[in-house]
C-alpha cells in the first residue's frame, strides 16, 4: 500500500507512517490507524466496529477547523467513545477514537467540592482539565471551567436556570456563547448542542441500560473538541454521578 511519499493523518494532519505488519498508515501523535478499525471491548464483549474511509490517508496535511489548530492531535478528531472505568477509586474515563484505539483518559478527584478531571494522552501525559465551581445552595449557577495541556483558559460550562429546571451552555475562551441545548431533544441520555446560529455543534449519546458509562460524542467544526469531551464528562457527573455541591 505505501509508495514512500509523505502522507498525513486523516484526522489529526500530522505525518504516518507504514507499518508492515498491518499492512496500513499509523499516526503515533493521536494513536490512529488510517483505514481499518479495531473492536473496543467492554465487559468481555467487543463493541460494534465504526466504518470508516478506506483509502489511503491523503499526500497533504488536511485543512483543520480554525477552533482545532491550536489543539494536540487528541483535541483534533470529530468523534470519540468515552468508556467509565468499572472499578476505580473516583471517577475515570478512557477514551476512543473510531479506529478502536485508546487516545487517553480522565481521571476525576475522589474528593472535589465542585468537581475536578484531569485528561491524559496514551502516554500518561497530563493535556486539559475540568474545574467546576463549588456552590452553597443548589439554585446557585453552575460552571466548569476548562483549560489545556499549557493551563490556557480555553472556556466554560455555565448552568443557568430557567423555567422549572437547569439548562447548561457553552462559552469560548472569550466569553462568547458557542453552544445551548436543542430543545427538541429531550431525552435524558440524548444530548444536542446548536450555536446561536442553530447549527448542531456536538451530541452526546450515553449507551442505557450498561454498567458503565458509555458516551458517544460527535464533534462539528464549529466547536472545540476539548470542549465537547468536557461536556460529555461533565453531564454524566451532573445527571449519573450525582452532583452534590
Amino acid at each position: 500500500m505505501s509508495d514512500n511519499r509523505p502522507r498525513y493523518c486523516k484526522f489529526c494532519g500530522e505525518q504516518v507512517q507504514f507499518i508492515e505488519d498491518f499492512n496500513d498508515f499509523y499516526c503515533n501523535f493521536c494513536h490512529s490507524y488510517q483505514t481499518h478499525t479495531e473492536s473496543i471491548k467492554v465487559k468481555g464483549k467487543n463493541a460494534p466496529k465504526y466504518q470508516i474511509d478506506p483509502n489511503p490517508p491523503p499526500l497533504q496535511p488536511p485543512v483543520l477547523p480554525p477552533e482545532w489548530r491550536q489543539n494536540i492531535p487528541m483535541f483534533r478528531h470529530r468523534e470519540y467513545l468515552v468508556i467509565q472505568a468499572f472499578f476505580s477509586w473516583g471517577p475515570k474515563y478512557t477514551i476512543y477514537n473510531v479506529t478502536g484505539q485508546v487516545m487517553g483518559e480522565v481521571r476525576g478527584k475522589i474528593i472535589s467540592w465542585g468537581g475536578e478531571w484531569n485528561f491524559f494522552d496514551f502516554n500518561g501525559t497530563h493535556v486539559a482539565r475540568v474545574k467546576g465551581n463549588p456552590r452553597i445552595l443548589t439554585f446557585q449557577d453552575k460552571t466548569f471551567d476548562i483549560y489545556d495541556h499549557q493551563g490556557s483558559f480555553r472556556g466554560a460550562i455555565k448552568g443557568k436556570f430557567g423555567f422549572l429546571k437547569r439548562f447548561w451552555e457553552l462559552y469560548d475562551e472569550h466569553g462568547r456563547l458557542i453552544g445551548k441545548p436543542n430543545e427538541q431533544i429531550w431525552i435524558k441520555t440524548n444530548w444536542q448542542m446548536i450555536d446561536p446560529h442553530g447549527r448542531v455543534v456536538l451530541t452526546v449519546d450515553k449507551k442505557w441500560f450498561t454498567f458503565r458509562d458509555q458516551f458517544r460524542v460527535v464533534v462539528s467544526e464549529h466547536i472545540d473538541p476539548l470542549i465537547a469531551l468536557a461536556y460529555a464528562v461533565a453531564i454524566d457527573y451532573l445527571y449519573f454521578q450525582g452532583d452534590k455541591r
